[in-house]
Parts: structure tokens; sequence; C-alpha cells
């Protein structure tokens, strides 16, 4: 028998795995640290929205804005009062936060393809460029990316074995998910058609009912809260113009008016008067979703190509949002974009990763049974940010999902062979 199969040496590589991935994200941390104030002068991009969320909270102000969920902020804010505000402790927090992934993905990787195959995805897990450096930025994906894992592992339980205790613990951890990143949120209706399926109308209507349930009960005192507070009932939080960025008009700013993607921000949705339709409020939020539906009903076929093309843009970057307005991989446009050139190749890599995954899929295809609440879950985010808005930071969350398949797929190619 192969040695790696014995389960103590494999908990004992895995756990050198763990050690190598905590070295890792520690060793990024403290150089980005090093470099950067111990101030808000650090944050970019979506980091402030997180950081004066979690200081309201300290400060007894409450949840402030309609534009996030809870969890995330709240955790920043233990993170914050457990290291006196500083943002260098926060880094080193969310460093070993990540460091869950290691073994969780393991966990998921052994109950779909076996240990080995869990063994070299927590390996990959540990290495993995964009899992390393996403912790040193105050964003959601620290806290989403381990519940993501959980979510997938106990769906996969419940699918095995879809007993009501294990569809309930289902639920409730999508539930916490969405609370995190509302991403999963219509997730149960897919789950639902899923089942029915390969299994028939009864055990959907049965499963998907106290799945759904289950994951409705978490999330329901945040949308009471909602109600209380904005006098409104809307999805968890404000969409930003989600569906806006993903419809005819965008496509045309994009692709005929010589927009770039930072151009549209600063002088569309945050242009000369943005308050009076603010994306991230609820009027303005409505406003937004009501001129994509526009657009999108104005020119259906148009919405229907660039939709196609998100498919892609989803996995492997937006021209224009990560490819600096050229064409996906591009080396010399991140370089122009600042990347240093090890982070460029690093990035470069990482978006190569869903071709190679997709790849290993046909490898795999035997296994398509197991593996398919894994295929819904992926299918689902495609889709949803194909109709929506797609670049590639958004289908980060997934890369371990990528990387079990990949393991998978070589351990089936170079090892299988030999125990058969």
């Amino acid at each position: 028998m192969f040695p790696l199969n014995k389960s103590r040496l494999q908990i004992g590589l895995l756990f050198l795995c763990i050690l190598l991935g905590m070295f890792l994200r520690l060793q990024v941390v403290n150089q980005w640290n090093s470099t950067h104030p111990d101030t808000p002068d650090r944050l970019i991009g979506d980091e402030p929205g997180y950081d004066n969320l979690a200081r309201e909270l300290l400060a007894g102000y409450g949840f402030t804005w309609p534009g996030r969920v809870p969890l995330y902020p709240a955790w920043l804010a233990v993170v914050y009062w457990a290291g006196h505000g500083s943002y260098n402790f926060a880094a080193y927090a969310q460093a070993l936060l990540g460091v869950l992934t290691i073994p969780l993905t393991y966990a998921l990787g052994r109950r779909l393809l076996g240990g080995l195959a869990g063994l070299l995805a927590a390996f990959f897990t540990a290495i993995s460029y964009l899992l390393i450096y996403q912790s040193f930025r105050i964003l959601s994906e620290n806290l989403y990316i381990p519940l993501l894992l959980l979510v997938m592992i106990t769906l996969w339980d419940a699918w095995q074995r879809p007993v009501r205790r294990r569809l309930i613990l289902a639920g409730v951890v999508l539930g916490v998910s969405n609370l995190v990143r509302p991403t999963l949120l219509f997730f149960p209706l897919a789950f639902i058609l899923v089942v029915w399926l390969m299994a028939g109308y009864r055990p959907a209507r049965r499963w998907g009912a106290i799945y759904l349930v289950s994951a409705v009960l978490v999330i329901t005192p945040w949308i009471v809260h909602n109600y209380a507070r904005y006098h409104a009932i809307f999805p968890l939080q404000t969409s930003n113009a989600i569906l806006w960025q993903g419809s005819p008009e965008y496509y045309h700013l994009i692709k005929d008016e010589g927009y770039t993607y930072m151009q549209v921000w600063e002088d569309v949705l945050y242009g000369p008067g943005w308050q009076a339709h603010d994306p991230t409020s609820i009027d303005g939020d409505r406003y937004w979703t009501q001129r994509a539906v526009d657009s999108i009903l104005s020119e259906p076929l148009t919405y229907i190509r660039y939709t196609a093309e998100k498919l892609v843009t989803f996995w492997v970057g937006d021209p224009n949002a990560d490819w600096n307005n050229t064409y996906i991989f591009n080396y010399q446009a991140l370089l122009d974009a600042g990347y240093p050139p090890y982070e460029a190749q690093q990035f470069m890599i990482a978006l190569t990763l869903p071709i190679v995954a997709l790849a290993a899929g046909f490898v795999l295809w035997r296994q398509w049974r197991v593996l398919l609440p894994m295929y819904a879950l992926l299918a689902y985010f495609t889709l949803l940010h194909a109709a929506t808005h797609a670049e590639a930071r958004l289908s980060h969350p997934l890369q371990s999902f990528l990387l079990i398949l990949i393991a998978g797929a070589l351990v089936r190619i170079f090892v299988s062979r030999a125990w058969d």
C-alpha cells in the first residue's frame, strides 16, 4: 500500500503543510507591516468601509451602513479591541485565520477524492499566492473563505446522508456565510434543482425545505434589524450597483465609449452629484437596479452576449478591471499597473488555475457524482456573476476548490495506477 495512505503519516504531513502555510502568511504580513504605516493611510478600495464599520461598532454606534452584512465587521471589531486598534495586529490575526483554509481544504478533499488528494490540495493551499496575499487586506475574504469551505463540507455530508440533522447543520452554516458575504443567498434554490434532477421531486421538496428554512432562520434577525433601522426589506445588504455593472449600458461605456473601469466608478457611479443616487444607499441601490433592468430589457441580445463573455472573465479576469484595460494574460499590463515582477508572475499563475482545473474535471469525469455538490456551487457562482458583474477577485474565494480538482487529477494520473 502506498505509504501516504496511512492516516498517521497523512496527519503528520498535514501538520507540516499547516506550519508552512502559517510561516508564509506571517512572513508576508511582516513584510507588509514593515513597509506600511499602522494608520488608515494603508487602506484602499473596500477596506475603509469595513474599517469604519468595525470602529463604529467599538464606539457603540451599531451597524450604521446598509452596504455590508454584519459578521466580518463584528469579527474585525473584536480583533481591533484585542489589538488596541492596530492594523498591524489585525493583519497578523487574519494571517492566522487564513491558516484554517489548509486543514479545511484537506477535510473537503479527503471526502471528495481521498486522503492523498486532500493532502496535496492542502499543500497547494498553503503556498497559494492569492490566499497568502489576502491576509493583510481588511476584506471579508479572510473570514469568508474558511466559511465557504465549511459550507461545502457540511453540504457534502448532507448530500451523502440526507438526514435532518445534517441538512439543518448545512443550512445553518450557509446562513452564517451569508452574514459574511451574501453571495449564496439563493443557493438553496440551486440545491433544490440539483436534488430534483438527481433524486426526484419529493426528496427535493423535503431536503430543500430543511436546508432553505435553516439558512433563512439564521439570516432573519439581520433582516429584522435592517427593517427596524431603515424601514425597508432588502436582500441583506445593498448591491453597490452590481447588476448595472453587468448591463448593456455598462458594456457600451467600456467597449464603445472608451471608459476605463476606474472612470466608470469615478465619473458615472460616483461622479458629480452622486449622493442623489449613492449606490450603497437603499434608494440609490434601487435606482441603479432599475436602471440595469431597463438597460437589459432594451438590449437583451447585448446582455446575453456580455453574460457569455463574463462566464470566462469571472475566472481569468476582466480586461478592464484586472488587466489594466488591455487583454487577459497580459503580463506587461500587470507591470504597468504597479505589480512587482514576482507578484505579477504569481498572479498570472493563479489566473491559469481555472483552466487547469477545467482540464482536471475531464480527468475526474468518473467521479462526477461525488463532485456534483462542488460543481453545483462553482456553477452557481459563475452564473450569478456572469449575470451581474464579473472580475477575477470575485472568484478568488473559490481557489481551494480548484486546487482540490487539480490535486485529484494529479493523484489519478500519477498514483492511482500504482495502487490498482
